[in-house]
């Protein structure tokens, strides 16, 4: 009967063949006999949904199986809370373990306290590293509950606890990756009866590449979940979950996770008066850092895609759902200019069918109005494109002497995009000759900031970002492009390049590697890391210098685009050199 189980043990299922077993194992070796077991799997496709039937079939009065479609963790723990019938409820992720005596000690706790939550430690074992370490909850058995929320460890996680069962009849896991920081620090705030066992009956076995520790677009779910937790905790301890958010934050945004460093701006701005105002930052010399990183100024992110007359490639929303899951889409056509009229040269053009000339004066329109990042159909971003957010504005060259305006950004009503625009309401020979965005906006910037035409990144000004060919308009795979034109066809794992970014590119090469050989023969001390080039791919130093001087070669014969897969090898040249010049 239901009042016979004292808790159901939850456990997720997905793609976990190699480790489901001694997990589910070490929950039947637990001296607790009066529990559950409710194996959820979330349509793995391994051979895990097997395995939890051979259990059920096994341990019929023990463990039940849920097969559900693939929805995630959060959706997973969700239903098996829903079939649960244990007094309290527990968490176990399939690729963890626990030692035999947690539920019956925790078990024990709750009910001598009646409390509502009950902790315990955590050992996190480093498994390629084959090391572990003790992650201690609190320093003493006894908690103070607003000292624990501010300064204590492990609140996020939501395996290391026992919760009574009747929290979840009010509270659910969100579908996002880092529920667990949306809903329990939360919860630890609103149900305040908790305990604590002070052993380290979890076994957390940590790896790399697992969706959480991996760079995917789906990862700025944490500045959700911080919100959530924020939003969710109780009044009376919310200077308390502030300061916990925020030594979080901190680490994240400039150890863990910089790549997503606006978006953690971004969050830090909007809750601004609560980080200002907090009473523990200023004691905490470190954290209180964070506040400096309320004078950035950052681009939001929204994407502005003009497009007169034309579809907009699928490709190109599946690569901003992909990287950018949260960002604002502008889509802006022809129907723009029936609520404002244009100015006589872009009426003129759109007469003329140059719908191009419109677009890019409707993209220049509309990032002045409201600021993000211009990105042309023809364009494909990827996730690298989060770090040039922390510009006010930004450009790239597409050549060494043409500007790329496939992708730009800039701030809201940036005195430069004002002044581009006001060049389209005069006579000159832009507008007559209908001549194209890169040459309106290379000459204002030689003229007005001093741009040195040469494909080199330049800042103009301390402020005027402008980026290599390699960040704006080729993937040199080098991991500093941010998108690239996709407007010519090329076979997989090919890459189009113009002439003149092939010449520039073995250009650069030559220079390093003469460098490399100055420096060498100067006797004067290389970089800790520098080697003779005969180590580079394990080819000796003349034969390194013919491959470069042919590879020279090759391009500077080449003409107009050239669809090559050198490009690749480029970068590793190129990489492997720099670090040694």
């Amino acid at each position: 009967m239901e009042n016979q189980i004292k808790v159901s043990v939850i456990i997720p299922v997905y793609q976990v063949e190699s480790y489901l077993e001694r997990a589910v194992d070490s929950v039947l070796a637990q001296t607790l006999e009066e529990k559950e077991i409710i194996l959820v799997d979330d349509g793995s496709t391994d051979a895990s949904p097997q395995i939890c039937d051979c259990y059920a079939q096994s341990y019929p009065e023990l463990i039940r199986v849920i097969h559900k479609p693939n929805a995630g963790l959060g959706m997973a723990r969700n239903s098996g809370v829903e079939a649960a019938k244990g007094k309290y409820v527990a968490f176990l992720d399939s690729d963890d373990t626990v030692e035999t005596e947690m539920y019956e000690q925790l078990y024990q706790k709750a009910e001598a306290g009646n409390y509502d939550i009950v902790m315990c430690d955590v050992n996190i074992i480093y498994v390629e590293e084959n090391r572990q370490s003790l992650s201690r909850s609190y320093p003493s058995e006894e908690i103070d509950l607003p000292d624990y929320i501010a300064n204590g460890n492990n609140i996020t996680y939501s395996v290391n606890k026992l919760f009574r069962r009747e929290i979840w009849e009010e509270n659910r896991y969100e579908k996002m990756l880092f529920e667990d920081i949306a809903l329990i620090p939360a919860l630890m705030t609103r149900y305040r009866r908790v305990g604590y066992v002070q052993k380290a009956f979890y076994n957390y076995y940590r790896r790399p590449n697992t969706i959480s520790t991996s760079f995917t677009g789906s990862m700025a779910d944490i500045i959700r979940a911080f919100q959530m937790f924020l939003d969710n905790s109780s009044p009376a301890y919310r200077e308390e979950a502030v300061y916990c958010i925020a030594k979080q934050l901190y680490w994240n945004m400039t150890k863990s996770r910089v790549l997503f460093q606006a978006d953690f701006i971004t969050f830090l701005q909007k809750n601004e008066k609560d980080f200002r105002l907090n009473r523990f930052l200023p004691k905490d010399p470190q954290t209180k850092k964070l506040l400096d990183f309320l004078e950035q100024r950052v681009l939001p992110e929204r994407f502005i895609c003009p497009h007169i007359g034309r579809e907009i490639p699928a490709a190109y929303f599946e690569q901003l759902r992909e990287h950018f899951p949260h960002a604002e889409l502008v889509l802006a056509d022809e129907n723009f200019f029936a609520a404002e009229q244009p100015p006589a040269s872009v009426r003129a053009a759109m007469t003329a069918g140059n719908t191009a000339f419109a677009e890019e004066y409707l993209a220049l329109r509309i990032l002045c109005d409201q600021g993000g990042i211009v990105l042309m159909p023809w364009m494909r971003a990827n996730l690298n494109l989060k770090r040039l957010r922390l510009n006010r504005i930004f450009f790239g060259f597409r050549g060494g002497e043409e500007l790329e305006t496939g992708c730009f950004g800039a701030e809201k009503s940036h005195y430069v995009i004002q002044a581009l625009l006001m060049t389209y309401q005069t006579e000159n020979l832009y507008n007559q000759a209908f001549l194209p965005l890169r040459e309106r906006l290379r000459d204002f910037l030689i003229l007005r900031f001093g741009l040195k035409p040469n494909g080199k990144s330049q800042l103009l000004k301390k402020e005027i970002q402008v980026c290599l060919p390699s960040v704006l308009s080729y993937d040199m795979q080098n991991g500093e492009n941010c998108c690239k034109r996709a407007d010519i066809p090329v076979p997989e794992g090919y890459q189009a390049v113009e002439d003149d970014v092939l010449r520039l590119w073995s250009g650069r090469i030559l220079e390093n590697w003469n460098l490399y050989k100055k420096a060498l023969g100067s006797g004067k001390p290389l970089s800790p890391d520098a080697s003779p080039p005969a180590a580079l791919g394990g080819i000796t130093e003349g034969e390194l210098e013919r491959q470069l001087h042919e590879l020279a070669k090759l391009y500077e014969n080449s003409t107009s685009w050239r669809i090559t897969r050198p490009v690749r090898a480029l970068s590793d040249l190129v990489k492997k050199i720099a670090r040694k010049g």
